[in-house]
């Protein structure tokens, strides 16, 4: 397991580069321990909770949850110079196929953030092993979103995390019947019509993509969700540094689209 590094806060001063340094009342900087540079400057409210303290009790509740944790992954990302951080978990004992070689994982991405842009969380998804896209879920009520305490409500961090099961497999359900879900060329497009929101590029790439799953899959919501989740995932970055971030705003954007594939789902 990754021990994750320590962090402080310090002040901020402010100089006109001559003869007066003044505090920064409003401001303060998070410092890494060892190196001593910045990693984030936030508002002087900012409560900081560091990944070491946090993390671990995440880990505990996972440990003493209902989910079968027989050869767990476990994958950490930072982005933004390590103010951001993605604590991926799959669980390969929680496989399922949505169609004969296709399989899935259950996943939970946690988040937190030194620079104030998430608050600590958990998202519930999944992980398709053909693809590698990260499967997203919009089923928000196994999210876990804590308070930025150092101390975890680790029961109700394992309610949550057992509803993830259940939220999970439920979703795999509804996979199933996108595999036989059948769409109009018209209806896939004014999904990603609306994902890329009058981004010109962005709908070429999208309507590539989806010829690439079709040839695979078939006219079907299947195919759209993988253009989808492909997208999120895998689209080029300007910044590959920053990848693991935008992966979450991309996934997020999904999310407002999914009902789309609902109510096409409803109607068929």
């Amino acid at each position: 397991m990754e021990d994750f590094i320590r962090v402080r806060e310090e002040n901020l001063w402010t100089t006109d580069g001559i003869f007066t340094d003044s505090l920064a009342h409003k401001h303060k900087a998070i410092v890494d321990d060892e190196s001593g540079s910045i990693i984030a400057v936030v508002g002087k409210g900012y409560n900081l909770v560091q990944n070491a303290d946090i993390i671990p009790q995440y880990e505990d509740a996972i440990r003493r949850s209902n989910l079968d944790t027989d050869g767990m992954e476990r994958i950490v990302q930072y982005s933004h110079d390590g103010a951001r951080t993605v604590v991926s978990y799959r669980f390969p004992a929680h496989r399922v196929a949505i169609t004969k070689g296709d399989e899935m994982d259950l996943q939970i991405n946690v988040l937190n953030s030194y620079d104030g842009s998430w608050k600590f969380m958990s998202l519930v998804g999944a992980y398709r092993l053909l693809c590698t896209n990260g499967q997203i879920i919009g089923d928000s009520f196994s999210s876990y979103y804590g308070k930025h305490t150092k101390s975890l409500d680790v029961d109700y961090a394992i309610h949550k995390l057992e509803n993830s099961l259940e939220v999970y497999l439920n979703n795999v359900d509804l996979w199933k019947q996108y595999t036989t879900s059948k769409v109009s060329l018209g209806e896939a497009h004014h999904i990603l019509e609306v994902l890329s929101n009058g981004n010109k590029k962005m709908l070429e790439e999208l309507q590539g993509t989806y010829q690439k799953y079709v040839f695979e899959m078939g006219h079907n919501l299947w195919a759209v969700f993988n253009t989808l989740t492909d997208w999120s995932t895998h689209a080029k970055v300007r910044n590959e540094s920053n990848k693991p971030s935008i992966v979450i705003g991309r996934e997020q954007r999904v999310r407002k689209v999914l009902p789309m594939l609902t109510e096409l789902l409803l109607v068929a």
